[in-house]
C-alpha cells in the first residue's frame, strides 16, 4: 500500500497542515465555484490544495454536512470528498475516520428524509453519489486485503428510513445511481470493478435486498397512481426496468400478473405514463433467459403482438394527434420496443444455431417454429416502422431487418426449417406455414425496401446544385437500402429478379402507354416512379447478360422497353443524369441490340444531354458521353458510322468562353469569371470523345479535316492573344484571360488524350505518319509560344504539360523534337517542388515509348534536369505540405533514374557530359538508400543500386550459372577464405557449370528451364556484368554499396516493424543478390572481410550467411533478413 500524496513544497498546502479553517475554506471554494470572482484563480489554487492535502478531508466533511454553509462551497467540499473515496487514500484512513465519513454522509440524507425537508437536487445527488462509493468500499469485503465489509447492512439501513415523500424522491435516484454504478450497460468497467460489481449483486441477492426494493417499487407506484404523481411513478417502472436485467424477474415481477397487466394497460393510458411503461417492458424482454423460459415470458407478455399494437394504436407511426416532445419520445420508444423484441428473437434463434449438437433435434425444431410465430406477428409492426415517412423512425428497425434476413437465409439457404413440426398451432408454425411465410417476409421486405428508396415528392430537392443536409441523408438512406436489398437478391435472386422485373416494366409500359395515347408521361408517370426505375436499374449488380444461346434474356427485354418508352426525353432534372449513367453501365446492351444506338446517341448530343438547358446535367453528361463512345470497346466499329455526323453535331459544346468584359479593355469581376471553372473542367471529357471519334474516321483526309475543325479555333484564338497582348488585361486579382489560355491549351490536350496511340506498325508500310499528326504539331507550336510569354504562371505551365503528356501517344516520334523548346520556353526555370514532380513521369513516358530515339535529347537536358531538382531537394522544408511536396519529388527523380536502367538508357550518364557528375548521382544514391524517414524513396534508392551493379559491375566477358542450390566456383585456384578462415564449402561442383550469352536473364518459365538443360530448376547468373562496364566500379561496389547493405538495417530510425521497411528488406536482399549475380565468388570474399573485420561476425555466421545468399531466392533471403533485422 503507497503512502498518502503530500506536497511539502506547496505553500498553501503547508498552510492547511498547520490549521484548517471552515470559514476560509467556505469562502476558497466559493471563489473557486465562480468563474466571475476575483479571486477565482486564488480559489482554484485553494482548491486543488486542499485536493493534493491527505487531511484535508476532515474539514471539508465538516463543510459539508453543515447547511448553514454555502450551496456551492458544500458541493464542492463533497466532490474532495468523491476524490478521497475514488482513490486508495479512503482506505489508508483509520476505521475510525472511515466510520465518521459514512455517520456524517448519512446523517445529511436521513435528516432530510425523516424531517422531510429536501435539499437541493445538486446536493442531493451529490451526496447520493457518496453514499454509492461509500457503498462500493465498505458493503463487501476489500478486493485487496480481504478485510471484513464495515457497513453489510448498507441496504437494510437505507430501507428502514421512513417513507416520507423526500424519502421516495431520493430511493428512486439512489436506486437509479446504484444501478449506474455496478450494472449499466452503457458504462465501461474495468476487470477489477467488474468482480466487485458481482459480488456486490450476489451479496444483494443473499440478503434479500431484490425483492425489498421490487415492493418498495411496487408500493411507491401504487402510491403515485393514487396519488397522480405520474412523473414518480414513471421514475419507478424506469428503475424496475433496468433492474429486471440481473435481478430474479420471474419470481419477483413476472409473477405479479396485476403489475404485468397494469403496464400493459398504461400503454393506452394516453399520458405520459406510458413512456416509463414501454421503458419497463423493454427491460422485461431484454432479460437475458434460456431460450424455452425467454419465450414463456413473451408468450406470457403477448410481446409480440398485444404490446406492438397497443403502442401502434396509442400513437400512430404517422399519426398526426400529437406532435410535441412527449408523444415524439413515444413514437420513437415504440420503434425501439419492435427493434428490441426482433433483436431478441433473433439471438434466441442464433443460440439455437450455435448448439449444433442439438440444433437439428425435434425439441430445437420446436423452439425454431415457436419463434417464427413471434416473428410473424411482430414482422407486420416492423414494416409499419420501416415504411415511416421519417427516415430517423424507419432506421430504428434496421438493426432487426439485418438480423431478420440471416434468419431468411439460413431458412432458404441452410434447411434450417428441416426439423420445424408439420403442423402449426396457437404458438408455432409448422413447417409448410413457416416456408410459406419466409417467401412471403422476402417479397415484404423488399417490397419496403424499394419503396424507401423513393423521392417524397413533397419535399424539396435541388437537383441542378450541391443540395442541402437533407439530401444527402436521403442518398445515406439510399446507400444503407441497397446494401439490405443486396442481401435479399443473396438469399433468393429469382424472387428479386421477378419483383426488380415488375417494378421497371410497369413503370415503363406506362410512359410507353402514355406515349402511343398522345398523353404527357408525367400525368401517367410521377417523377419519383420514374426516377426511382433507372436508380433500382443503376445498382442492379448483374448478371448483366443479354443473349443466352439464341434468346433475348428478361434483362435484354427491360432494357428494350426503357429505350422504347423514350424516358430520357421525361421533363424533369433527376431523369437524365440517371439515365444516361445506365446508358454507359449497359453498354454491351447496344452491341447485342444495335438498332437502338443511334436513339442513344442522338438524346446524348440533344437537349436531354450536352444540350441539356442546366449546367450541371451537362457538366456530368459530358463524361458519361466520353466514357461511352470512348471506354466501351465493342461498340467502337459501330459507333465509328456516326463519327463525323456527332463531332458536327456538338460542335457548339466545343466552344470555350472568353473572359467577359465589364467594357473595352477592362474585365469582368474575378467572381464572374471563376463561376465556369469546374463546369470547364467537365467539358474537357468531351473534348477528349472528340479526339477518340475523330480517330475513328477511316477517310485520312476527312479525319484531317475534322481535326482542324476542331482544332484551328483553340489555336486561333491562342494567337489572336498573343498578337493583341490582351494577357496584359489581366490583375493579380483576376487572371481571367491566363486562365482562359490554360482552358484552351488543355483542351488541346484532351484531344489528344481522345486518340489511340501512334500505329508504328502501320508507319513502317506507308513510311510517312498520319496527317493529323501535323494538326498537333501545329498546335504544339502555339502552346511553346504562350508559355514562352507566360511562363511565369503555374497554371499555363501546367497546361503546356497536361497537353505534352498527353500528345506523346498520338504524335508518336514526331513529338520529340518539341521537347527541348518545351523546357527553354520555361517550364523548368519558373516551376515549382511539385510541378517538377508532376513532370519527370513525362520524361519516363518519353523513354518507355522512344527508348533509343531519346536517348540523344535526354543526353542533353539530363544534367540541367538534375541539377534543378538537387536545387529543390537541397532546401530546407517548414509544415507537413512541403516535406511531402519534397518526398514525392525525391521519388519521382528516382524512378526516372530506374527507368533510365530498365530502357537502357544508362549510357547518357557516362557521357562526356555527365560523367564529371556520376560521383554526386552516386552519393546522394547512397545517402537516400540509408534514409529510414522517406521509406518509399529509400526502396527506390536500394533498387537503383542493383541496377548499377547489373549495369556497370563485373567485366567478365562469359558469366556463368548453374542451377539452384549448386555450389559456386572458384574464379582461382584459391579454395579458403580471406585471412585463412576455413575451407569454403561453396566453391565446389565446377562441371556443373554452363556458359549462357552475357545479357540480362529474363525470369524464366518452367520450360525456360528445362529447355536450358537445368531440369527446371532456377538459373543463377554468376559474375553478370552490364554490355559497357565501368572501370573500377567494382571497388565502388564493394566499398561503398556492400557496407551500405549492412548499415541500412542498424540505423536507428529504421523500424523493422512498418510493413514499408519490409519492401526496403526486400531490395536489400535483391541488391545482394544481384551483386552475387554479376561480381561472382570475388563477392563473397568481400562479404567476409566486411562481416569480420567491420561487424565482427564469427565464422559460422559468416558461412551461414553465404549459404543463405547462395541457395535461397530473392524472396525466401527477405524472410531471412528480416527475422535477423528483428533479433
Amino acid at each position: 500500500m503507497t503512502s498518502p500524496p503530500t506536497n511539502a513544497t506547496s505553500p498553501l498546502t503547508a498552510q492547511l497542515s498547520a490549521k484548517f479553517d471552515e470559514g476560509t475554506v467556505e469562502q476558497a471554494l466559493i471563489a473557486a465555484m465562480d468563474p466571475s470572482a476575483p479571486s477565482h484563480a486564488q480559489g482554484n489554487a485553494y482548491y486543488a490544495a486542499l485536493k493534493e492535502n491527505p487531511d484535508a478531508w476532515s474539514v471539508c466533511l465538516s463543510l459539508a454536512e453543515n447547511p448553514q454553509r454555502s450551496p456551492n462551497a458544500r458541493f464542492a467540499a463533497l466532490q474532495l470528498i468523491a476524490d478521497l473515496l475514488l482513490s486508495q487514500r479512503y482506505t489508508q484512513l483509520s476505521p475510525e475516520d472511515r466510520a465518521r465519513v459514512r455517520s456524517s454522509v448519512y446523517t445529511v440524507i436521513t435528516t432530510s428524509i425523516s424531517s422531510n425537508t429536501p435539499i437541493s437536487y445538486s446536493l442531493r445527488n451529490k451526496f447520493l453519489q457518496i453514499l454509492v462509493l461509500l457503498m462500493r468500499n465498505d458493503y463487501i469485503p476489500h478486493p485487496v486485503t480481504n478485510s471484513p465489509p464495515e457497513w453489510p447492512t448498507f441496504f437494510t439501513d437505507f430501507l428502514s428510513l421512513p417513507r416520507t415523500p423526500t424519502f421516495v424522491q431520493t430511493f428512486l435516484q439512489f436506486c437509479l445511481s446504484i444501478h449506474d454504478e455496478i450494472a449499466s450497460r452503457e458504462m465501461s468497467y474495468s476487470p477489477q470493478t467488474h468482480t466487485a460489481n458481482i459480488l456486490i449483486k450476489d451479496q444483494m441477492r443473499a440478503q434479500g435486498v431484490p425483492a425489498v426494493l421490487v415492493q418498495t417499487w411496487f408500493q411507491i407506484l401504487s402510491d403515485s397512481l393514487q396519488s397522480g404523481d405520474l412523473n414518480t411513478a414513471i421514475l419507478c417502472l424506469k428503475c424496475i426496468g433496468l433492474y429486471v436485467s440481473w435481478i430474479d424477474a420471474a419470481q419477483l415481477v413476472l409473477s405479479n400478473s396485476q403489475f404485468i397487466e397494469a403496464l400493459i394497460g398504461f400503454l393506452s393510458s394516453g399520458s405520459s405514463i406510458r413512456i416509463g411503461a414501454v421503458n419497463c417492458l423493454m427491460g422485461l424482454v431484454d432479460k437475458g433467459m434460456l431460450v424455452p423460459d425467454k419465450l414463456a415470458v413473451l408468450d406470457m407478455l403477448a410481446a409480440t403482438s398485444r404490446i406492438p399494437e397497443l403502442i401502434a394504436a396509442a400513437r400512430p407511426i404517422n399519426g398526426e394527434s400529437e406532435s410535441n416532445e412527449e408523444g415524439e419520445n413515444f413514437e420513437d420508444l415504440g420503434c425501439k420496443y419492435v427493434n428490441l423484441a426482433g433483436m431478441e428473437l433473433c439471438l434466441l434463434w442464433q443460440t439455437i444455431a450455435e448448439q449444433k449438437a442439438a440444433s437439428s433435434s425435434p425439441e430445437a425444431g420446436i423452439l425454431k417454429a415457436r419463434i417464427l410465430k413471434h416473428l410473424q406477428l411482430l414482422l407486420p409492426h416492423a414494416v409499419r416502422v420501416l415504411r415511416s415517412e421519417y427516415d430517423d423512425t424507419s432506421a430504428l428497425a434496421f438493426p432487426f431487418l439485418d438480423e431478420y434476413l440471416k434468419i431468411l437465409k439460413s431458412c432458404k439457404k441452410d434447411g434450417a426449417l428441416s426439423n420445424v413440426p408439420a403442423v402449426s398451432d396457437t404458438l408455432m408454425l409448422g413447417a409448410a406455414d413457416a416456408k410459406l411465410f419466409v417467401d412471403e417476409s422476402l417479397v415484404g421486405l423488399l417490397g419496403v425496401v424499394v419503396t424507401k428508396m423513393k423521392y417524397d415528392e413533397e419535399e424539396e430537392y435541388d437537383f441542378v446544385g450541391e443540395g442541402g443536409e437533407d439530401e444527402a441523408l436521403f442518398f445515406q438512406m439510399r446507400q444503407t437500402l441497397r446494401s439490405k436489398m443486396e442481401v435479399i437478391s443473396s438469399i433468393d435472386a429469382g424472387m428479386f429478379f421477378s419483383h426488380f422485373s415488375s417494378v421497371l416494366t410497369n413503370t415503363f409500359d406506362a410512359i410507353l402507354m402514355a406515349n402511343q395515347v398522345g398523353q404527357r408521361m408525367q400525368d401517367r408517370v410521377r417523377w419519383s416512379e420514374a426516377e426511382l426505375a433507372l436508380h433500382l436499374l443503376f445498382i442492379y449488380r448483374g448478371p448483366f447478360v443479354y443473349v443466352e444461346g439464341n434468346a433475348p434474356t428478361a434483362l435484354n427485354a427491360i432494357l428494350i422497353k426503357m429505350m422504347q418508352c423514350n424516358i430520357s426525353a421525361y421533363p424533369h432534372p433527376s431523369i437524365p443524369v440517371v439515365f444516361f449513367e445506365n446508358a454507359v453501365k449497359y453498354g454491351l446492351f447496344f452491341n447485342t441490340n444495335p438498332e437502338f444506338l443511334p436513339q442513344v446517341l442522338e438524346s446524348f448530343v440533344d437537349s436531354r444531354g450536352l444540350h441539356h438547358s442546366l449546367s450541371p446535367v451537362k457538366s456530368r453528361v459530358y463524361y458519361l458521353f466520353m466514357r461511352f463512345v470512348k471506354e466501351i470497346k465493342e461498340l467502337k466499329e459501330k459507333v465509328k458510322v456516326f463519327a463525323s455526323k456527332l463531332v458536327e453535331a456538338i460542335q457548339d459544346v466545343l466552344v470555350i468562353t472568353p473572359p467577359q468584359m465589364q467594357r473595352p479593355g477592362v474585365l469582368a469581376s474575378a467572381q464572374k469569371q471563376l463561376a465556369g471553372s469546374s463546369f470547364y473542367d467537365n467539358q474537357l471529357y468531351v473534348f477528349e470523345a472528340v479526339g477518340f471519334l475523330i480517330s475513328l474516321e477511316a477517310d485520312a483526309a476527312k479525319q484531317e479535316q475534322l481535326l482542324q475543325f476542331v482544332l484551328t479555333p483553340l489555336m486561333t484564338a491562342m494567337q489572336e492573344i498573343l498578337d493583341k497582348e490582351v494577357y496584359k488585361l489581366d490583375t493579380p486579382d483576376n487572371l481571367a484571360v491566363t486562365n482562359y489560355l490554360r482552358q484552351l491549351i488543355t483542351a488541346v490536350g484532351s484531344v489528344g488524350k481522345g486518340f489511340p496511340d501512334f500505329d508504328y506498325s502501320t508507319r513502317q508500310v506507308t513510311r510517312q505518319s498520319p496527317l493529323w499528326a501535323s494538326v498537333f504539331k501545329q498546335a504544339l507550336h502555339r502552346i511553346i509560344l504562350v508559355l514562352q510569354r507566360l511562363n511565369g504562371f503555374e497554371i499555363i505551365r501546367e497546361a503546356a504539360r497536361f497537353a505534352f503528356q498527353r500528345m506523346i501517344g498520338c504524335v508518336g516520334e514526331e513529338i520529340l523534337p518539341f521537347f527541348q523548346p518545351l523546357i527553354t520556353a520555361g517550364l523548368f526555370s519558373q516551376c515549382s517542388t511539385k510541378e517538377l514532380a508532376n513532370f519527370l513521369p513525362s520524361v519516363d513516358l518519353l523513354m518507355h515509348k522512344f527508348k533509343a530515339a531519346f536517348s540523344p535529347i535526354l543526353n542533353e537536358i539530363f544534367l540541367p534536369l538534375v541539377e534543378r531538382i538537387f536545387y529543390f531537394l537541397n532546401q530546407s522544408v517548414s509544415g507537413f505540405d512541403e516535406l511531402n511536396e519534397m518526398n514525392d519529388l525525391r521519388r519521382s527523380y528516382f524512378n526516372l533514374m530506374n527507368n533510365i536502367f530498365v530502357h537502357n538508357l544508362m549510357d547518357i550518364l557516362i557521357s562526356s557530359t555527365n560523367m564529371p557528375h556520376l560521383n554526386t548521382i552516386l552519393q546522394s544514391t547512397l545517402l537516400s538508400a540509408n534514409e529510414p524517414s522517406d521509406p518509399a524513396s529509400q526502396k527506390l534508392a536500394i533498387s537503383l543500386l542493383a541496377k548499377l551493379v547489373s549495369a556497370w559491375g563485373s567485366e567478365a566477358s562469359n558469366p556463368l550459372c548453374l542451377p539452384n542450390g549448386a555450389s559456386l566456383p572458384p574464379q582461382n585456384p584459391a579454395t579458403t577464405f580471406i585471412n585463412g578462415l576455413s575451407h569454403n564449402p561453396l566453391l565446389e561442383n565446377v562441371n556443373k557449370w554452363k556458359t549462357i550469352a552475357p545479357q540480362i536473364i529474363p525470369a524464366q518459365t518452367k520450360s525456360d528451364k528445362k529447355a536450358a538443360g537445368t531440369g527446371g530448376k532456377e538459373i543463377i547468373a554468376i559474375g553478370l556484368g552490364g554490355i559497357r562496364p565501368v572501370p573500377q566500379f567494382s571497388q565502388f561496389i564493394y566499398n561503398s554499396i556492400t557496407p551500405l547493405l549492412f548499415e541500412i538495417p542498424r540505423n536507428p530510425k529504421f523500424n523493422i516493424a512498418d510493413g514499408a521497411a519490409h519492401l526496403v528488406v526486400f531490395e536489400i536482399a535483391n541488391c545482394h543478390k544481384t551483386i552475387l549475380i554479376v561480381q561472382g565468388v570475388e563477392y563473397l570474399k568481400v562479404l567476409e572481410d566486411v562481416c569480420s573485420r567491420q561487424l565482427g561476425w564469427d565464422v559460422d555466421a559468416i558461412r551461414k550467411f553465404e549459404v543463405g545468399l547462395v541457395e535461397l531466392t530473392t524472396r525466401e533471403l527477405q524472410t531471412a533478413l528480416k527475422k535477423s533485422f528483428a533479433r
